[in-house]
Parts: C-alpha cells; sequence; structure tokens
C-alpha cells in the first residue's frame, strides 16, 4: 500500500467517522442548542471536504469538463463555524459578532464564481489557465479569512475573559486553549501549500495539501468530541448547581474532638475556622488553597496549617476533599441527582479533575464513586 492509497483511506475514514459524530450528537439531544449546532456544522464541513478530496483523488468525478473543475468549499465555512460554536459556547452572542451571515455570503459568492469560471472555461470564453488562478486566489483569501477568525478566538480565550465570568465557573477552557495553540501549525501547513501552488509549476496540489488534510482532520475531530463533552458536561453542573440549591442543605460533618488534649482556645479558633469554610462552601472552589484561605481568615499559613492538623484529624489539602467527599456522598445517594453524571457531581463538589476525585473518594471511602452510587 503506498502513501497515496495510505492517505485515501485516512481521508474517507474520518469523513465517515465525522458523519458517525453528527448522527450520534444529533441522536443523543432531545433539543438541538445552538453551541451543538454550530459543533456539528463544524465537524460535518470538514468532512464533506475530506469526502470530496476522496472523490477527486479517486477520480469518481471526472465525468466531464464540469465536474473535473467543480468542488463546493467546503473549507471556507470549517473555522467559521468553530467559531461560531465558541461564542455561543461562552454566550456571547450579543457581546460579539459571529461572522454567520458573512461566512455563508462568502461561502455563495466563492460557489457561484466557481461555476461561472467553469462555464466560460467551458465554452472557451476563458482559459483553463484562469481557473488555476481563481483556485489560488480563493484559497489565499479564504486562510486569510480563517486567520482573521482564528486570530479573534485566540483574543477571545486570553484577553476577553471577563466577558463569561459564568461560564468560567464550569469550564476552566484549557482544552480551547489547547487546541488553538495545536490550531496554529494547522495554519502553517495552509500557508505552506498556498505557497507551493502559487510558486511550483509542476506542484500537485492534492500532495501539497495532504499535510493539511490530515493534521486538521485529526485535530478537528478530536476538538469536536472534546467540546460535545464539555458542552454535555458544563450543562450538567449547570443543572446540578441549580438543583441543589433546590433540594439540597449541606450537613456539617463531625469533627474530631478531644477535649482533653487541646487548648479550649485554639479549639474555638479552629471551629471559627471550620465554620468559615462551611458556612462559605469554601471547599466548593477547586483552586482553594491554604494561602488563600489563611488570607482570607487574615491569619498566617503556618498557624491555620497547625490549627487543622491538630484539629481535623487530616492535613489541610485531605481536610478539605474530605469535606467535598462528605459532599459528594450524599448528593450521590439523594434520588434527586440520580440522572446527574457522577463526574458533573465531583466537579460541582470542588474537585477539579475525574481522577483527583476519584483518589479522594477511595481514600476516605474505600471504594470509587460508580461502587458506591450503586
Amino acid at each position: 500500500m503506498n502513501i497515496t492509497a495510505i492517505f485515501n483511506f485516512l481521508l474517507i475514514a474520518g469523513a465517515v467517522q465525522g458523519f458517525l459524530f453528527n448522527i450520534g450528537t444529533f441522536l443523543s439531544r432531545k433539543k438541538i442548542e445552538k453551541p451543538v449546532l454550530f459543533l456539528n456544522l463544524f465537524v460535518l464541513f470538514i468532512s464533506l471536504n475530506n469526502l470530496q478530496s476522496w472523490l477527486v483523488d479517486k477520480k469518481f468525478l471526472d465525468v466531464n469538463f464540469f465536474w473535473e473543475n467543480f468542488t463546493v468549499p467546503w473549507y471556507i465555512l470549517i473555522v467559521p463555524m468553530f467559531y461560531a460554536f465558541l461564542v455561543f459556547y461562552l454566550g456571547i452572542e450579543e457581546k460579539r459578532l459571529s461572522f454567520i451571515k458573512f461566512s455563508l455570503l462568502f461561502f455563495t459568492l466563492a460557489l457561484m464564481v466557481r461555476i461561472s469560471l467553469i462555464f466560460l472555461a467551458q465554452n472557451e470564453a476563458m482559459s483553463t489557465f484562469t481557473m488555476r488562478t481563481y483556485n489560488l486566489v480563493e484559497d489565499a483569501i479564504a486562510l486569510s479569512y480563517s486567520i482573521f477568525l482564528y486570530i479573534k478566538s485566540i483574543r477571545l480565550m486570553f484577553n476577553y475573559q471577563q466577558l463569561y465570568p459564568d461560564v468560567l465557573k464550569f469550564d476552566d477552557l484549557k482544552w480551547i486553549k489547547l487546541f488553538l495553540k495545536l490550531g496554529g501549525v494547522v495554519f502553517l501547513f495552509w500557508g505552506f501549500a498556498v505557497l507551493v501552488n502559487s510558486f511550483s509549476e509542476v506542484s500537485n496540489p492534492p500532495y501539497s495539501y495532504y499535510p493539511l488534510r490530515l493534521s486538521s482532520s485529526a485535530l478537528i475531530y478530536w476538538v469536536g468530541y472534546q467540546a460535545f463533552f464539555h458542552y454535555i458536561l458544563m450543562k450538567d453542573r449547570i443543572a446540578l448547581r441549580k438543583d441543589l440549591g433546590i433540594y439540597y442543605v449541606y450537613k456539617k460533618p463531625d469533627v474530631v474532638t478531644d477535649a482533653s488534649k487541646r487548648l479550649e482556645r485554639e479549639q474555638e479558633s479552629f471551629e471559627k475556622v471550620d465554620q468559615y469554610v462551611l458556612s462559605n462552601k469554601k471547599y466548593l472552589d477547586p483552586y482553594l488553597s491554604m494561602e488563600k484561605l489563611a488570607e482570607e481568615l487574615d491569619m498566617g499559613s503556618s498557624s491555620l496549617s497547625k490549627l487543622v492538623n491538630g484539629y481535623s484529624g487530616h492535613n489541610f489539602s485531605d481536610y478539605i476533599n474530605k469535606l467535598r467527599v462528605d459532599n459528594a456522598k450524599e448528593i450521590l445517594l439523594d434520588l434527586n441527582f440520580s440522572h446527574y453524571t457522577i463526574l458533573s457531581i465531583g466537579l460541582e463538589c470542588g474537585f477539579n479533575s475525574k481522577s483527583t476525585f476519584y483518589t479522594a473518594f477511595k481514600k476516605f471511602t474505600g471504594e470509587t464513586p460508580t461502587s458506591f452510587r450503586k
């Protein structure tokens, strides 16, 4: 099997995977929210672009002059659909333009121009060389527009976090930031392909686009699954937090006491700390640290550490994690929350990842959250 055959296999396999992703996500949702819609369009357009490239490379479209030269510029809509997803995922559609209408207009215009040029070339009113020139111009403009939206996405992530503080309560957006960083490599491949095909008379466009199509496909399918997972998780956590306020009142866990071995003043100091943590639900903060809590209590970190170690029966990390685990245990056993995922419950109880939640839960209960819930 040569490189071309391997590439074509990966191309069609990726397209099929994308279509299956679209079918799966639509079937799993009773209501198609706009973030899910644009995410699916994002994956759909890269899948259609890959399918079209596979058909062209296999020469299935070499029926006549028109079909030999006709391609739908799906790639124009790929980055715009991601940007639209990002805007609606962050809930800032009233604060920032999504560029949906402009992108669709650009796509329609490019499609109409291509069809017109093909008919002109077919009737010998224009040379086929002009078609090649148009392909390069269209590609360069699409690249420039995509880079424009890519830069706007980066600015949204790193410079305008004040626009979506509510989202940051449920998602640190590290997965999007990683995608944007890796996306820079994809744009380098795209720029390389445009340059090669602009200055080389012998370059075969499909080969020059192999790195771009493989890297972009892998990255886009990965972010598609990541985006859908994080969107569902965020919606789950928002609903869970709302229900927690309606149904659930956290009960203060028993505190280890041994009056004969502690000074009354220190005991009272710890109880004040404990009451502050519980009444303000500080344990729900996944970024809570001993230094941060000590600063809020206007006391030294060493003094706080001594109190927690001496009167809670645990070090600071275990003290906070035990409160989180006790919180999670009660929610997991409450039938009002039986339809929520274990991960969303763990994150809402203050853990910052699935692994830390499961590790802490097993440490204090001797079993995993999954077996505990059963």
